[in-house]
């Protein structure tokens, strides 16, 4: 069972596996925190060594981890291969876990992880991040309020930027697909949180032969996620020319009003018939019109992807996770969730592999 931590004792935090290109702004992330420390790192990977001297960091064996009752977290940023497993370990030793996304290769390693969490008692957070945006929090809010009246349809966009969808972390062979898993899990996300899991989905996922070499995995993808009372159009694109998340957008279409929601730049607008409370019209928020970079440049510890530059999500994904091993509050974002997106896309796999049939889940 994870430790309730109480509010004023020091957390420790150490990482499992270290090559993901999110692990080193988590672990800022834990540095500038008041009353949490960094406990160490263990990989076996080569970069351990340049990791731990770039972000001041002790090299240590993982059961040396493992054993020490000062960690009372462990972050898990191995390849996919390996999360199921090292998150079981973890949970086994009374850690609390933080696992970056999408927490394996595909639902059978997210249930494994689920199992793990019912077994132990433990806690479990998982690392998508994004949905720390406070326009996603607005959307949520707005949906839930009735605002929109009546949603029966839903648009959804994401894409992979920097040209990664050909890089080796894309292309894992274990994983359930490319850039449309480790990246488009992060746009499934969102939708299951705002709406539920569909009943099921139509999906076409297209590698186009000649047009962008023949080690990338998937170009484009569009996908129809069926639910009783509205339908969900998803699309994805694996060469996004923009950097970053301009273009990563749900539009919610209601008898009332019509929302949409990009998660960085943070930035929202909500059109209103004027028959509620609010006055016809369009409402437009936006967190900040200057925000950092999300990723920022290739380090000697991250030789293939660019780091994670923009510190404000990762801040606010510690500072719940922080709260539930401190409290014992619910885990925000909890392995189920990681189970329930591992299992939609493989439902859209299933149905593009049979030209689009629908596929019940």
């Amino acid at each position: 069972m994870s430790k309730i931590l109480g509010p004023d004792a020091t957390l420790g935090v150490a990482c499992f596996g270290i090559t993901h290109p999110h692990t080193s702004g988590r672990v800022r992330a834990v540095q500038r925190l008041a009353n949490a420390r960094m406990m160490g790192a263990w990989d076996d990977s080569p970069l351990l060594q340049p990791f731990c001297d770039a972000l001041g960091l002790e090299a240590r064996s993982k059961q040396d981890i493992l054993d020490d009752p000062n960690v009372h977290a462990v972050y898990i940023h191995s390849k996919s291969n390996k999360m199921a497993d090292l998150s079981c370990e973890a949970l086994e030793a009374g850690k609390a876990v933080l696992c970056e996304k999408p927490a394996g290769r595909n639902s059978a390693d997210a249930r494994q992880i689920v199992d793990a969490v019912k077994r132990t008692d433990g806690m479990l957070q998982v690392g998508y991040c994004w949905r720390f945006s406070p326009a996603v929090d607005a959307m949520h809010e707005v949906l839930k309020s009735g605002r929109l009246g009546k949603v029966m349809q839903v648009r959804a966009h994401g894409g992979c930027s920097h040209d990664e969808a050909d890089t080796n972390h894309m292309k894992q062979p274990e994983d359930i697909g490319g850039a449309m898993f480790v990246i488009s899990c992060h746009l499934f996300d969102r939708v299951i949180h705002h709406f539920g899991m569909p009943k099921s989905v139509n999906a076409r996922i297209t590698k186009f032969p000649g047009v962008m070499g023949p080690t990338s995995r998937e170009d484009a993808a569009g996908a129809v996620l069926n639910y009783d009372d509205k339908i969900v159009v998803v699309d994805f694109f694996s060469w996004d020319p923009l950097p970053w998340l301009e273009t990563w957008d749900i539009t919610a279409y209601g008898t009332e009003g019509v929302m949409y929601s990009r998660p960085s730049p943070s930035s929202y607008r909500i059109y209103d018939k004027g028959n509620q409370d609010h006055p016809e019209g369009w409402t437009e928020w936006n967190e900040t019109s200057f925000p950092i970079n999300w990723a920022s440049k290739k380090t000697i510890y991250s030789p293939e992807l660019a780091e994670i530059g923009n510190p404000v999500f990762f801040d606010r994904e510690l500072a719940a996770f922080s709260h539930s091993v401190r409290t014992g509050a619910p885990i925000v974002i909890p392995a189920t969730q990681a189970l329930n997106i591992s299992t939609l896309i493989e439902a859209l796999f299933a149905s593009a592999k049979n030209s689009g049939t629908e596929v019940f889940l």
